[in-house]
């Protein structure tokens, strides 16, 4: 038997968001009601016995049968082409049984939501989820997804009370409960309520695993911070592990909360990592700033100007080169897409800066699953024509049957792919771009003032003796630090730990 596509049925791509979502017109003509339900039973006797593809293939011949068997032939062939290890072609039938609204096909296949999750994103899939489905769809084990999905929904809409209620409902035993502990901590933080914030960081902590783990203590001691308890943010901040990427992150951080306390060399001590061939890879300008700001506050005047002029003659070239990308890229974004692939396929510690920029973002979840989903791609066309291949009567042809459609889905799948990883590239070069225009400003306003204090030291001429030790702390150490003196040298052990040795030279 020849399975053809109904010529009513031809995809198409309302929005890039969609991807692969495409809505079909009422067919113009009626078939047997019998026929369809003979091909749905038949494709779940082929999916019961494992031959999924055959299976998705004849629930969507029950479509050509009886249009009106649309909702349940879509979520049997979103079923089969999951298990065949095609979840990229599946999402196309996901959504549509989704759109479709026939509740009992929407529960039989949400119970796949979090695997879909996993292999295409929630770029394609959360609205959907969210406009489409209702908390008592899922069953106890996947509801905490969507509650998850529609409070961070809410909580972007700046709905927080929504949100609240949505994290109140995903249980503290769950499978999201860190994530709903870190949301929750983040909408205390946001209104000022930091002890509560505080203390959903603090469960997150307990029960998160790797990464998340360390954001969630890191998260404590930026409401230590923010409280002014620089001391215990600098226990916290101690906690977090070197082997992990959020320490390279928050190092910087920690030069903050020594700066707050005048530990001004251990500030420069936590900067001058960043110099270490092992953290090379890591773009910050705003540990330059930190840096000439430092430098500032000793009044080392000589040793800021350095960092100012340094400063600009290594971002200048650099700010230079994200223009041009993004003016001659302005409406090619499989171009700036195929520039963050570029970038990410580098060693991690490349030695061109706007590899180290790009790092920031192309090394992210988001653009991973989007470069991941583009070799999903690859592999499913492969797949698709083998599958086809191996069973007798399939149309191969351009414009007929159930693999052509397949490959129709996956161009579409493809394009929304490079176009939404290409506005992602593009956004966060237009922010980067913004930020180091920011920075090049705080350093104006760095060497202004260097040159006004100067000035006045100048005038005032008074001795070295009145004029050092103003505002510098002795860095006292406790038990479990270790204090490292910089001699030029990086050990990787000893990075984070080193402590500058340096006098103010200010005026008493």
């Amino acid at each position: 038997m020849v399975l053809k596509l109904p010529v009513w049925c031809r995809p198409r791509l309302p929005s890039l968001i969609a991807a692969a979502g495409v809505l079909c017109a009422a067919s113009p003509a009626w078939s047997s009601d019998e026929g369809a339900l003979k091909r749905l039973a038949e494709s779940q006797q082929l999916f019961a016995s494992k031959q999924y593809f055959k299976a998705a293939r004849y629930a969507f011949a029950a479509i050509d049968e009886n249009p009106a068997r649309r909702p349940e032939a879509h979520a049997w062939v979103t079923l089969s082409l999951i298990e065949a290890g095609l979840e990229q072609s599946a999402s196309y039938f996901f959504i549509q049984t989704l759109v479709g609204g026939d509740r009992t096909s929407i529960r039989r296949v949400l119970p796949k939501a979090d695997r879909m999750l996993r292999a295409v994103g929630p770029d394609l899939l959360n609205p959907y989820l969210l406009k489409h489905t209702l908390a008592e769809d899922y069953d106890s084990r996947s509801r905490a997804t969507f509650q998850y999905i529609a409070a961070r929904d809410a909580l972007l809409a700046g709905d927080e009370k929504r949100a609240a209620g949505f994290l109140a409902s995903i249980s503290p035993e769950g499978a999201s409960a860190a994530e709903m502990f870190q949301l929750r901590a983040t909408i205390h933080a946001q209104n000022n309520r930091l002890d509560a914030a505080l203390g959903d960081f603090e469960e997150c902590e307990k029960v998160a695993t790797m990464d998340l783990r360390n954001r969630c203590i890191a998260g404590q001691a930026r409401i230590r911070y923010e409280q002014e308890k620089f001391d215990e943010a600098d226990r916290i901040y101690d906690r977090i592990s070197k082997q992990s990427i959020v320490w390279t992150e928050i190092l910087f951080e920690q030069a903050w909360n020594s700066y707050r306390r005048n530990e001004f060399n251990r500030s420069l001590g936590k900067l001058v990592s960043y110099k270490s061939p092992a953290l090379s890879f890591v773009y910050n300008p705003e540990v330059d700033v930190l840096r000439a700001q430092t430098y500032l506050a000793l009044c080392l005047y000589p040793d800021a100007e350095r960092v100012v002029d340094e400063f600009n003659r290594t971002h200048a070239e650099l700010g230079i080169q994200v223009k041009d990308l993004l003016e001659k890229n302005e409406r090619r974004l499989s171009a700036l897409y195929d520039a963050g692939k570029l970038a990410a396929a580098q060693p991690l510690t490349s030695s061109k800066p706007i590899n180290r920029l790009m790092n920031r973002f192309v090394r992210s979840p988001s653009f991973h699953r989007w470069t991941q989903s583009e070799r999903d791609l690859t592999v499913e066309l492969q797949n698709i024509r083998a599958f086809a291949s191996n069973q007798p009567g399939v149309a191969l042809e351009k414009g007929r049957g159930f693999p052509d459609f397949l490959n129709e889905v996956l161009n579409f799948r493809l394009k929304a792919i490079r176009a939404l990883g290409g506005a992602f590239v593009k956004n966060s070069l237009l922010d980067y771009h913004s930020e180091l225009i920011s920075n090049y400003e705080k350093m104006s306003f760095i060497k202004l003032e260097m040159l006004r204090r100067f000035k006045e030291k100048l005038m005032t001429r008074k001795s070295v003796e009145e004029e050092r030790g103003r505002g510098n702390v002795v860095p006292s150490r406790r038990d479990d630090q270790f204090y490292w003196s910089f001699n030029g040298e990086f050990w990787n052990d000893e990075l984070g730990d080193y402590v500058f040795g340096l006098e103010s030279e200010c005026n008493g």
